[in-house]
């Protein structure tokens, strides 16, 4: 039997692909006062960036429990010998953490799960997850499926913009970019994911100089796969995709939805370009 693949909603990997490559997706919640709603399940983008706007208090966002790891793995383990689960940045959430803690649990009764740190988000996420899945599906045994991940984790790039840092700031998730408040909340601040941290990259004036500037970096890199996350606005996520398959050389570019657990964080109106580069 093959190994399953796992991955958790913070992946925002669309369900078709999902679906397609025989992903599990354990989904993360949103709490906007004493509801919650469980990502990708009882509530939509749009109802979510609707809700987000309205609210005065921001909501909060929920890990998955150790106990909803298990009832995810449990199942899959009457199909499958073994379990590579790969999960948002051990140090953006307790997610990671919880996975580890279900593995353990289910190690004690002879099953073998591998449990890895993205160090990563998002768009960065699916690449890891949909590469584990087509590589599972070719045969491909939990150790080299392992090794594949470990070696694609420090190729992959996300460079994003915000309308403000209002968002990371009240949710706690501002990592080594506090020294950006203040004043810089009047810029587009332009952050990146390293070494599973949110870091401040530049202070740029205006959305347009910002997407030229993300335009910049990310045709500087030697891509191999790209994709493209947005919060609110469609529009800005199509044209910044023309742009980029037109300086690509034939690369696709994927476009996705930011979904609600990173848009409690960051906010409506944030736009990003995750990249995994070419082995060098």
């Amino acid at each position: 039997m093959a190994v399953r693949i796992v991955t958790d909603s913070t992946s925002d990997i669309p369900p078709s692909i999902a679906h397609g490559l025989g992903i599990s997706v354990v989904p993360l919640s949103v709490i906007f006062g004493d509801e919650a709603f469980r990502e990708g399940i009882d509530i939509t983008h749009d109802l979510f960036y609707e809700k987000l706007v309205r609210s005065r208090a921001l909501p909060t966002t929920s890990a998955p429990s150790v106990g909803d790891f298990l009832s995810v793995y449990r199942p899959l383990l009457k199909e499958a010998d073994e379990i590579v689960s790969i999960h948002i940045s051990s140090k953006l959430s307790a997610t990671y953490s919880n996975a580890c803690q279900a593995a353990r649990q289910l190690s004690d009764e002879g099953a073998r799960i591998e449990v890895l740190d993205s160090q990563s988000v998002s768009f960065g996420l699916t690449f890891l997850a949909a590469a584990a899945a087509r590589a599972a599906a070719d045969g491909a045994g939990i150790d080299a499926i392992r090794e594949l991940v470990e070696g694609m984790v420090p190729r992959v790039r996300i460079i994003v913009v915000l309308d403000t840092l209002e968002y990371l700031r009240r949710g706690g998730r501002i990592g080594r970019a506090r020294a950006y408040l203040g004043a810089v909340l009047r810029v587009k601040p332009l952050l990146s994911i390293r070494d599973g941290e949110v870091h401040p990259e530049e202070r740029i004036r205006t959305k347009s100089h910002a997407l030229d500037r993300i335009f910049q970096i990310v045709t500087s890199y030697r891509v191999k796969e790209a994709a493209i996350g947005y919060s609110t606005n469609a529009q800005e996520a199509e044209d910044l995709k023309r742009r980029l398959e037109g300086a690509l050389n034939g690369v696709t570019v994927h476009v996705q939805r930011l979904g609600p657990v990173i848009g409690v964080h960051a906010g409506p109106g944030v736009i990003g370009v995750g990249v995994l580069e070419e082995e060098q």
